[in-house]
């Protein structure tokens, strides 16, 4: 058996009314991703999500705000052999987010969405949070 591909990420919690921002970037797909993304060489994690952020939804993360919380790791959703690893931090955003060309659709998630829209990562994710007072 081959060693596992492993693809790092960072990704940001954005809360509000206990629950959390979500961002699908595919019109003919049910599931919504963390905001963030994979980080690209020479880059550290809050460069990515500070570039993701930005590429995303068009703004900025409020200076000072970032928070570690916790890293998740799980298969990738839909790829073979593969392994995620993510980041994930709270923060403020500057401004209101607005979908880009890269996202379809931005909505708020708690622990109470259809499971159809979570990979198995955000799944432990939501569980965690809720555990944790983040989420209802």
């Amino acid at each position: 058996m081959t060693k596992p591909i492993m693809i790092r990420k960072t990704a940001l919690a954005v809360f509000k009314d206990k629950k959390m921002i979500m961002v699908r970037n595919d019109e003919n797909d049910t599931v919504f991703y963390t905001l963030g993304g994979k980080i690209e060489e020479g880059e550290t994690g809050i460069e990515c999500l500070e570039r993701e952020v930005q590429e995303e939804v068009g703004t900025k993360v409020t200076p000072g705000s970032l928070k570690f919380l916790k890293a998740f790791e799980a298969p990738a959703y839909g790829r073979e052999n593969t392994l995620v690893n993510i980041e994930l931090y709270e923060g403020v955003l500057i401004g209101a987010p607005t979908p880009s060309s890269e996202i379809v659709e931005i909505d708020y998630f708690d622990s109470s969405v259809d499971k159809k829209h979570l990979t198995p990562i955000t799944l432990d994710m939501f569980s965690w949070l809720k555990a944790n007072g983040y989420i209802n």
